[in-house]
């Protein structure tokens, strides 16, 4: 690279710059909306160059054309982009309003777009409305939820603060991350699981280990406030996502955030508050002598004890999930924001504050977030932006989820006969609970699982244009940014908890620190030339590397004097340190042509090597592309008033997922011989040399138009081929050692179809209803597999369900015993089907509603959280007599694969939205013109679920982490935290 700009960019310079005197003419002109308001903003472009500019506020625009050039090309967000010809004098341009958003901008290079209605790929894109215009959820992660074709989407808890997890487009991988990559302004950014520990061994006791999976922490795309963003783009599979390469094996998500427009500085207010509501609890079996005598005591109290503890009762009960759950929270959410510019420097500047307290006393999430965006024109030929964004967030959410040690609140109270009374004490104690080891009501007030994080997201790009001449541009392009977070969990038990009475070490504390460090460089040169006046062609050469570092350590504490809240003088201290490193170097070519948006197609190949891939990191591994689309409506033979856009397309791609980096390297095992330190060769072993994971995706659509385009369909078929997917391979013991932590198995294929339907229904001055339908489903089967049919680790319990890999099936089925006890396959994890329809409707001028309803049907999770209530006696109809004649609750557990793993299909309002705008007559009136715009609303997320399911959440997946093994892991109940309602008033002032 150094030597390119060394050798051949003062050549190049040399000979560009004889030809930058070339004429050229300058054009004005004037843009507006139908009713011949002036439009602000509009983007102005010389067809077939690079050479643009937007209208100011009055809606007109200066522009300078070169020589040959006679078109421009005019686009505005909500309106039909126009080409007018040149001509002399002012130029006086009408926008027609647009409702199918086919002129809406999509990706398609890695420095490169192209207009929806010549994309050959199905890409979703959310707009900034419809991330945020309806309701507001407070993560990224959850804005995007329904709304997206060919993902499923998944809550990890229910906690304030995010964490979900998003498979796009089937299974990506068995071993590694589900996660799609994410992508800020052109950067890679972080979206890790960071482990708190408290599902390790002195909390929790989830897992025997001092680190483990299942501390339901939250995604850091979590970190992001959804208000600051633009639009959303998902690459979902990778026909399109190759131009991400090794990183974009599970697709890939690119956000845009909101940049500054042409004009005088506007300042926007945005107040929002709000309440927070259980939107579910599970209720609880009432007791009876007869039960107790009949059935024994509850869960490890003898039947005597439970006597005489139902009698002291005296036929009182307590809801506790009401007391813990039971909670209002509320919601705060301020932000202020300042953007304008002129035609050289727009700026966008915003701060917001966000609060909002939990369900469940001392639970909630808090995020101040600071972002400022500058756009610069240096000169004519050299323009850059810088984005910059600073994050802090503290999180406190409690415990819940799998437990073996009696801390989760959830795990516990199924065990709990609601004839007890676990409340507080007016002197401050906490009643011991019989046959449990802790009293959930200590741990809600006193145990702590709390994150403080901060974060700086950073990006520059500037661009500049080494040749413009005519009919052809040439232009680098200089990308860079940087991704720095530390997040700092905390997790406390107190010392003399009830749990800690017979323990040898009382009370632990761990503080963990996690930093992370993702950095991003890119140059390309961009040539773009038009040949006549219909075919233009751009080419593309990009050079690019990329480096990631997480540095993770731990200090962990046991055996606590009284409020000794210092792990180093602990009885037992234990620490650790994990550092991942990985860098990627890649370059890409393409080539693109669009004939008169005719034919429009593109092919071109990524080449990465990656340090993930051990003794090959000097290894290229090669992504190639290619896609063609054919807008029949646009060639002169069409002539039908009808259908007005028929869009054949094709596209192939491909890309991967390099291992993680303990794949490829096997580590000593450190002994102690009679004192003296040593080590053993290891008896799990890694490849030194490890190939990624390949995808490989075809995918056919047809786009259609009528009436102008009022009406749009867009169909998809894809099938994505994943070959040489990474398991764990179990040797012969008499090789010494027990498997290879990774090694190419088989291969699986995914097949679905999107469809799409988009139509504006009504429009008039006084009415508009617009409604969107969303349909997609996929299907997952292993087709080529080397190793004995495998249960795949931490995807559920035993017999209770767990996915398994074995030829001719679906890697997301669920596996168990029948009533005969024999082992079979059952339903799948993945639905059936999803479907989504979203309205908007305008009505009396001045009022907006939307309306988000959205279905899962037919995938299956595995209720743990009803055998932990059946165990306990606890489930609301546990009573109730079966066939056999024993209560249901009992008899349940005797056929366990089909009474714990069942339908959690639902129906789901998931966004509902109702704003007014006051009008600016009033507001003239009453503020003169300091006041410009001011609009009031109420909205809801999650009003309402039609479920038969049994649980919190029927989305929900516990063990489903964003990390490794989070593929194959979905659809696992066991205890969350519950979902809760959440409700909104809004006041938006715009100055």
């Amino acid at each position: 690279m150094r030597r390119f700009f060394g050798t051949w960019l003062p050549v190049l310079l040399g000979l560009v710059l004889p030809l930058l005197a070339a004429a050229q003419q300058t054009v004005k002109g004037r843009i507006t909306d139908p009713a011949g308001n002036p439009l602000q903003g509009a983007t102005v472009q010389v067809r077939g160059a690079q050479q643009s500019t937007q209208s100011d506020e009055n809606g007109n625009f200066t522009i300078s054309v070169p020589a040959g050039s006679n078109r421009l090309e005019v686009s505005f967000v909500g309106f039909q982009t126009q080409v007018v010809s040149i001509r002399s004098g002012e130029l006086l341009i009408q926008l027609k309003e647009d409702d199918s958003n086919l002129n809406e901008v999509v990706v398609t290079g890695l420095a490169s777009t192209i207009k929806k209605s010549n994309a050959a790929n199905s890409v979703a894109r959310i707009s900034a409305k419809e991330l945020t215009g309806s309701t507001r959820p407070p993560t990224l992660d959850g804005a995007i939820s329904g709304k997206i074709p060919g993902a499923q989407i998944t809550a990890n808890s229910g906690a304030p603060g995010g964490g979900v997890s998003i498979r796009l487009r089937g299974v990506s991988t068995v071993a590694g991350s589900s996660q799609p990559l994410f992508v800020i302004d052109g950067v890679i950014v972080n979206n890790d699981q960071f482990a708190t520990g408290t599902g390790t061994r002195a909390f929790t006791g989830a897992t025997s280990l001092d680190a483990g999976t299942q501390d339901q922490a939250p995604n850091r795309i979590a970190d992001i406030n959804p208000a600051d963003i633009e639009s959303v783009e998902v690459l979902k599979g990778p026909s399109a996502s190759a131009i991400y390469g090794s990183r974009a094996g599970a697709g890939v998500i690119v956000i845009t955030t909101k940049r500054g427009k042409t004009g005088k500085a506007r300042i926007t207010i945005n107040q929002d508050a709000g309440f927070t509501k259980a939107s579910k609890f599970l209720g609880s079996s009432n007791w009876s002598r007869e039960k107790i005598q009949t059935y024994g005591g509850a869960y490890n109290i003898s039947e005597e004890d439970a006597l005489d503890l139902f009698d002291a009762a005296n036929g009182r009960t307590w809801d506790y999930e009401k007391m813990i759950w039971g909670h209002t929270g509320k919601i705060n959410n301020t932000s202020l924001n300042v953007s304008g510019g002129n035609d050289r420097t727009r700026y966008y500047i915003a701060g917001s504050y966000q609060r909002e307290t939990g369900i469940q006393k001392k639970t909630g999430y808090t995020r101040k977030s600071f972002r400022m965006n500058l756009d610069h024109k240096l000169t004519d030929r050299i323009d850059f932006k810088v984005s910059s964004n600073f994050i802090n967030s503290y999180a406190s959410r409690s415990f819940t989820g799998n437990d073996n040690n009696g801390v989760s609140l959830t795990y516990h109270l199924p065990y709990i006969p609601n004839f007890l009374d676990i409340a507080r004490r007016p002197d401050g104690s906490y009643p011991l609970i019989p046959g449990r080891a802790q009293n959930p009501m200590e741990i809600v007030d006193r145990a702590e699982n709390i994150e403080k994080t901060n974060r700086f997201l950073n990006s520059g790009e500037m661009n500049i244009k080494l040749l413009s001449r005519g009919k052809s541009t040439l232009k680098l392009g200089i990308r860079g940014g940087v991704d720095f977070l530390v997040s700092e969990p905390t997790v406390y038990l107190p010392e003399d908890l009830q749990l800690m009475r017979e323990a040898a070490l009382k009370g632990a504390i761990r503080l963990t620190t996690n930093k992370s460090r993702y950095t991003y460089m890119q140059a390309g040169l961009n040539f773009n030339t038009t040949v006549g006046n219909n075919l233009e062609l751009t080419t593309g050469l990009v050079f690019l590397r990329d480096d990631q570092r997480t540095d993770q350590s731990f200090i962990q504490g046991e055996g606590l004097l009284p409020a000794q809240r210092n792990p180093s003088i602990a009885q037992r201290v234990t620490s650790g340190n994990i550092i991942n490193r990985s860098s990627v170097v890649a370059f890409d070519a393409s080539q693109e042509l669009n004939w008169d948006d005719k034919i429009i197609g593109r092919v071109g190949v990524r080449a990465d090597k990656s340090t993930l891939s051990g003794l090959n990191f000097d290894k290229y591994y090669y992504y190639p592309r290619a896609a063609v689309a054919v807008n029949v409506a646009n060639f002169g033979f069409w002539n039908s008033n009808i259908i007005t856009q028929v869009k054949p397309r094709a596209a192939y791609g491909e890309a991967s997922g390099f291992p993680s980096f303990d794949a490829v390297y096997s580590n000593l095992v450190g002994v102690n011989y009679g004192g003296e330190l040593g080590s053993i060769p290891p008896t799990l072993l890694g490849l030194s040399a490890l190939d990624p994971e390949r995808a490989q995706e075809i995918e056919f659509g047809l786009d259609l138009g009528f009436l102008q385009n009022r009406i749009t369909l867009e169909a998809t078929w894809y099938s994505k081929k994943v070959k040489d997917f990474l398991y764990p391979y179990t040797l012969a013991p008499g090789t010494g050692v027990t498997s290879i932590k990774l090694f190419p198995v088989g291969d699986l294929v995914n097949k679905g179809i999107e469809i799409g339907l988009n139509a504006q229904i009504i429009k008039r001055a006084n009415f508009d209803w617009s409604s969107s339908v969303q349909f997609w489903n996929n299907r997952t089967e292993v087709t080529r597999l080397a190793i004995p049919p495998s249960y795949v680790a931490s995807s559920g319990f035993g017999t209770y369900g767990r996915k398994r890999i074995a030829l001719g099936t679906s890697p997301t089925a669920w596996w168990g015993l029948d009533t005969a006890g024999n082992t079979v396959r059952y339903k799948d994890y993945q639905p059936d089907f999803q479907l989504s329809w979203n309205n908007n409707i305008r009505f009396a001028k001045n009022f907006d509603f939307n309306m988000l309803w959205h279905t899962s049907q037919g995938g299956y999770n595995a209720s743990l959280t009803r055998l932990l209530k059946d165990e306990g006696g606890t489930t609301k109809d546990w009573s109730t007599i079966g066939k056999s004649g024993d209560p249901v609750g009992i008899e349940r557990q005797g056929s366990e694969i089909t009474n714990f793993v069942f339908d959690a299909s639902y129906i789901r309002l998931r966004e509902l939205g109702l704003y007014y705008t006051v009008p600016a007559k009033f507001l003239e009136s009453g503020f003169g013109k300091v006041v410009q715009s001011v609009r009031l609303g109420f909205s809801a997320q999650n009003l309402v679920t039609i479920t038969d399911y049994y649980g919190y959440d029927p989305e929900v997946s516990n063990f489903n982490t964003g990390n490794a093994g989070g593929a194959l892991t979905g659809g696992v109940d066991l205890a969350p935290f519950p979902l809760a309602k959440r409700y909104f008033f809004h006041l938006n002032i715009g100055l």
